[in-house]
């Protein structure tokens, strides 16, 4: 990922090679690589996976080219190119069809590019557009428009012009920025320090310039150069977790926007419906003295489901299904035959059926359409006029399609009187997980809006039927005056905020809708699968395609879904918002970790001329930022609400945090060099200070010739047992501040990961392995001479009055670990109470404090980072019945910011 952490690094590099120090090079460069490796491999992985998906999904076409069909790819279909379409194929261009008005009319399915749940009929000569499937008929079509300048051409402009960075590369920049200010204010501090006042000198060659190496301490430690790797490792691993559930991610960082999702816009038509009609045989209407099942029957004779009509489709199933129930299996046409059959036209707007009863030789007609045409028919139309024009306006009310159903008991159209047998409703239904996919959205503080093609009642019917709100508008509100004011009462981004859904919209409208949404800052997502949401899921945050999604509501998506219905959304929702947490805890620890490396050297630096190896830095980086990796299979819970970064807080928590490290890490520092207090415990002393107080009275008692000589010698080994010990508390405190950080509660008895627990013990081990025995004096001073006063040490020391008496060299530290273990411990343990008393002060969700601190620390909160939405619209709203309009108190919801 483009950061300016990985800069640093490169910077540490070049100044490691200009100090000749050619082990910290190759290990600083080894680490850059190993860090670009891993997040090469994981990102492509999972770019390979969707690019397979997506080219397993390719469209074909068959087209007549030298006197013959042949199939190929639709991107190779150029204009002038005559196609072949038949039943199920999905248009791959502009075409229009090669036939004649008396042809028999092809049934062309639009929900794909207009949102409508009818297929239209086509006639020949008449234009059918790239996206739409074939319901039935088959016909040539000469193709004139293919790509971008199809119909929806200008749905692909929008996606073309929409640009959508991932808020992880924000964040990411965020991060390095304030690395980078900490560490180059230590910096200065150090030369001013180091070259100004003290005077220290710098020359060409290995260990001939101390302030420089600590320079690289401080850009070494301080950088989080693992960041984006473990980042990008969490969000590999959460994408192959997703995908199990049948959620593919084409985009990593979508997985960290759907955590923070807190507004999901939502088509209707294929998406929160199946696209499939069905009856509604609870609100049924029969006539007179005709039965449900008398219209349900009349209603099947009067179908032709030979043609694959879909209205004469779900009659004939709706009929059958109820067939069973009564205990008949058997076909309606064992029972009647069909001697003619006059099909629907625009013109009368009815079918007719002429049967025969098998049974007892009755000739009847029986006939369905458009229920004013079949009521007028009726011989006792004045009677029954009112009573079922009411029926039928209560249906358009409520979102249904009424179809009328009529017969007459004789074939005679001349002389028959048609008896109206009743109104059947259909719509088009809800996916069975819908209505408890939504309910669980808003419980996890997603609002969510209905936005469809269809008309206005038929989405208010909709919404009820999912326990929506039913505060939907059209995109007349769209059409406002200059100063975006609709009707002069509200402007439209509130407008848009507060309602539940908008009808009759076209591509613009939902690309525009989403835009509005984000310009007020919710994290918005979209959901769809023609070629008609194609815009919006671009332009959303995070855009998902439902299973059965047209390639460009795919190619538009960040989030491919591959199983039926919308349940795996809530899946992917909890699952994004841990690995979330993960991501989150890691973020708190490694940006405290920055803090308390700048701060700890930086300060033993200035303050007590301490000098520290580059090697032990890199080799801490290697094995915390090694071990952080297993954060990525860490347990962690989901939380109940939209997450968001909040990166002011992280930095408060990470300096607050990086400061109690540093003080802990300086203490020991001060106890174990100038104090006395371990002695009782019978470890060797750490005081170098006191050289000159031994050497003397060596000299005093003849047991050294050379007290200068001698003063070097126990100074430097005793400092660089030192550094080995300040090495272990600091690695180990460290790593442990991981705990703290990954739970909200108490650490001591919330269970991490096995896998962090492992990696936090092996690369403990490691570090104490190498604090305990140390490096036989590496470092190595380039003037030294063998150490005779050394007290545990045999090798060479560096020679009095040379610069090499300022090279940070490391001897085992023995016994020492232990002390370090123990310390890091004792300083771990208030810890927790440190994150509880942050969590109250910036009102994060933490264990409720004693009410008498509870109020001590009231006037020190923060406002909290959310938005109190005043709308009443689209979150936690309270669904006590299906038609309920009131609204319970919107919850508080989490901005999808970075900041």
């Amino acid at each position: 990922m483009w950061n300016p952490l990985s800069w640093c690094m490169e910077v540490a590099a070049i100044i490691a090679i200009a100090l000749v120090d050619y082990v910290d090079f190759l290990l600083i460069i080894l680490l850059l690589l190993l860090n670009a490796a891993v997040g090469y491999y994981e990102e492509s992985s999972a770019d390979n996976a969707i690019e397979a998906l997506m080219a397993s999904l390719s469209p074909k076409a068959k087209v007549l080219r030298n006197g013959k069909y042949e199939t190929i790819d639709a991107g190779e279909l150029v204009p002038g190119d005559v196609i072949l379409v038949r039943l199920g194929d999905v248009l791959p261009a502009d075409i229009k069809l090669l036939g004649t008005e008396s042809d028999e009319p092809m049934q062309i399915d639009q929900a794909a590019l207009t949102g409508e749940s009818l297929p239209a009929k086509k006639f020949g000569g008449q234009c059918a557009f790239s996206g739409s499937s074939v319901k039935q008929g088959e016909m040539n079509g000469l193709v004139y428009a293919t790509g971008a300048n199809t119909f929806f051409g200008k749905a692909a402009s929008l996606i073309d012009g929409t640009e959508s960075s991932g808020h992880l590369q924000q964040v990411l920049t965020a991060v390095g920025s304030v690395c980078v200010i900490t560490i180059l204010l230590w910096v200065a501090i150090e030369l001013i320090i180091q070259f100004g006042v003290r005077g220290h000198g710098c020359s060409g060659g290995e260990g001939n310039c101390p302030t420089l190496s600590n320079i690289l301490v401080i850009i070494v430690g301080g950088i989080p150069i693992a960041m984006p790797t473990v980042l990008s490792v969490t969000l590999a691993l959460g994408a192959y977790k997703l995908a199990s559930k049948g959620a593919i991610v084409s985009r990593l960082t979508a997985i960290e926007e759907l955590a923070g999702m807190d507004m999901l816009c939502s088509d209707k038509t294929g998406t929160l419906t199946l696209n499939k009609l069905s009856v509604d045989e609870k609100n049924i209407v029969s006539s007179g003295s005709f039965s449900q099942n008398d219209v349900l029957k009349f209603g099947a004779l009067g179908a032709k489901i030979e043609n694959n009509e879909p209205i004469d489709v779900c009659i004939d199933k709706a009929y059958k299904e109820q067939q069973k129930e009564t205990g008949d299996s058997s076909d309606i046409w064992s029972k009647f035959e069909c001697t003619r059959y006059v099909p629907f036209n625009p013109t009368a707007k009815r079918t007719i059926a002429y049967c025969t009863d098998l049974k007892t030789d009755e000739k009847f007609m029986a006939t369905k359409g458009a229920p004013q045409v079949i009521l007028s028919m009726a011989h006792n139309f004045p009677d029954i006029k009112e009573e079922i024009e009411a029926k039928i306006l209560e249906y358009a009310s409520r979102g249904y399609r009424a179809i009328g159903i009529g017969m007459a008991k004789s074939q005679d159209q001349e002389s028959c009187d048609w008896e109206f047998v009743g109104l059947i409703p259909i719509f088009d239904p809800p996916r069975h997980d819908t209505k408890e996919t939504i309910e669980k959205c808003q419980e996890l503080g997603i609002g969510v809006k209905m936005i469809t093609g269809d008309q206005l009642p038929i989405g208010i019917e909709t919404a009820k039927l999912l326990g929506m709100g039913t505060n939907m508008h059209t995109t007349e509100v769209f059409k406002t005056d200059h100063t975006g004011m609709v009707q002069n009462s509200i402007h439209i981004d509130d407008l848009v905020e507060e309602a539940d859904g908008f009808a009759e919209v076209f591509p613009e409208h939902k690309y525009d809708i989403v835009d509005r949404l984000q310009k007020r800052g919710h994290m918005t997502g979209m959901t769809g699968d023609g070629v008609n949401d194609a815009p919006a899921l671009k332009k959303a945050d995070i855009g998902i395609a439902v299973a059965d999604a047209t390639d460009a509501a795919r190619a538009a998506a960040d989030i491919v879904l591959t199983e039926e219905g919308l349940s795996v959304i809530v899946d992917a929702v909890l699952e994004s918002r841990k690995i979330f947490q993960r991501m989150k805890n890691y973020a708190k620890y490694t940006i405290a970790m920055t803090f308390r490396i700048c701060f700890t050297f930086g300060l033993l630096t200035v303050l007590y001329d301490f000098n520290f190896p580059t090697i032990l830095i890199v080799l801490f980086a290697v094995f915390n930022d090694g071990a952080m990796i297993s954060l990525s299979k860490d347990i962690v819970k989901p939380s109940s609400n939209p997450d968001a970064w909040f990166l002011k807080k992280i930095f408060a928590n990470g300096l607050i945090y990086g400061l109690y490290l540093t003080l802990s890490t300086w203490t020991l520092y001060y106890v174990a060099s100038h104090t006395n207090f371990f002695d009782r415990f019978g470890l060797e002393s750490l005081q170098y200070q006191q050289a000159s107080t031994i050497c003397n009275n060596k000299y005093a008692a003849n047991l050294t010739s050379d007290i200068a000589q001698c003063i070097t010698d126990i100074t430097w080994e005793r400092q660089s047992m030192l550094r080995a010990l300040i090495y272990v508390q600091v690695s180990v405190s460290g790593q442990a501040l991981i705990f703290v950080t990954r739970c909200k509660g108490l650490s001591y008895f919330n269970r991490p990961g096995v896998m962090l627990l492992l990696a936090f013990v092996l690369a403990q081990i490691a570090s104490s392995l190498i604090a305990g025995f140390g490096f036989g004096g590496y470092p190595f001073p380039s003037d030294s001479t063998n150490c005779v006063d050394c007290q545990h040490f045999s090798g060479n020391a560096p020679v009095t009055g040379t610069t090499s008496v300022e090279t940070p060299s490391v001897i085992g530290c023995g016994t020492w670990v232990i002390v370090a273990w123990v310390w890091s411990l004792i300083w771990y343990v208030p810890l927790d109470f440190i994150k509880f008393i942050m969590a109250f002060v910036f009102n994060d969700d933490a264990p409720s404090l004693p009410r008498w601190l509870s109020c001590l620390m009231n006037p020190f909160r923060l406002r909290r980072d959310v938005v109190n939405p005043s709308f009443a619209g689209s979150l936690h709203r309270s669904n006590t019945s299906m038609h309920t309009t009131g609204h319970a108190r919107p919850s508080q919801v989490v901005r999808g910011s970075v900041y």
